[in-house]
């Protein structure tokens, strides 16, 4: 079945004025978009360029949507690879796009693998967004995934085998100075990411560990991680990612799992 994305009526309205690229001025009807630079020519003001504004999305990287300011003569282009006049929407509710699970093989019940064509299976369609390059490693002991925006700690092993509780205090208290950082963060800002935030670091085409396989990080280990979200019909248990293929679970809180600490996010 195709899956469609539906905005509430109310909702759509609020956004299209929102981002509608005129306004009422005292002369009519105006574009804000558009900003006039003039000089003086014998004290008389004279327009020599017209600026428009766009939300820009940069190819490959939609996740990195911005505003920018351009020349009238480059508008066309721009609107033609995907922007949109006037600034970017930042709280129109617009859900975001699902990213690709990176799976690019076909597999029949079996589990031998075979030919995609005509199967619809995930590794024919490759439905999703692909980001390129999807991390940036910033050099100061963190790293930048760029589909997410998320920062993590470069090091995904720098704690060892920890409980869930020493897992979030740990997480919790990470500051510049350790753990290989240089960033200046202090404690605080970092935390033991949710069970959603810890799987969209999965590559489901890969294993041991399922990352992508370009990947900066180091001392990754192919177990479970902890989660900071607590199993709502267990609570002395909480969810955990299994790096080894990307497999979600829950696990007692006293086990010995492993941490991975971020920060950002919204």
């Amino acid at each position: 079945m195709r899956r469609e994305r539906r905005i509430p009526f109310l909702l759509f309205v609020v956004c299209l004025v929102a981002a509608m690229p005129f306004a009422w001025g005292a002369g009519g009807l105006t574009n804000p978009n558009l900003v006039k630079k003039d000089r003086l020519i014998g004290g008389v003001s004279t327009d020599v360029s017209t600026k428009v504004t766009l939300c820009h999305v940069p190819p490959g990287n939609p996740a990195n949507a911005h505003t920018i300011v351009v020349g009238e003569a480059a508008v066309p282009a721009h609107l033609a690879h995907g922007d949109s006049l006037g600034a970017c929407p930042q709280a129109c509710g617009v859900p975001a796009a699902v990213p690709k699970t990176g799976q690019t093989g076909c597999w029949d019940i079996n589990g031998y693998a075979i030919d995609c064509a005509g199967t619809g299976q995930d590794g024919e369609l490759q439905k999703g967004v692909p980001v390129d390059p999807r991390f940036t490693d910033n050099g100061d002991g963190t790293v930048k995934d760029n589909l997410t925006g998320l920062i993590w700690l470069k090091n995904a092993n720098c704690f060892g085998l920890q409980s869930w509780t020493y897992a979030l205090s740990s997480s919790n208290t990470l500051a510049s100075g350790t753990c290989g950082l240089t960033d200046g963060s202090v404690a605080g800002a970092w935390r033991l990411p949710n069970v959603r935030e810890l799987q969209s670091l999965i590559d489901f085409g890969q294993s041991y560990p399922a990352l992508p396989a370009v990947h900066p990080f180091s001392g990754v280990q192919s177990y479970h991680y902890w989660s900071s979200t607590t199993t709502a019909d267990y609570p002395i248990g909480a969810w955990f990612v299994y790096l080894a293929n990307g497999y979600v679970g829950n696990g007692d809180k006293a086990y010995p799992y492993y941490v991975w600490p971020v920060r950002g996010g919204p």
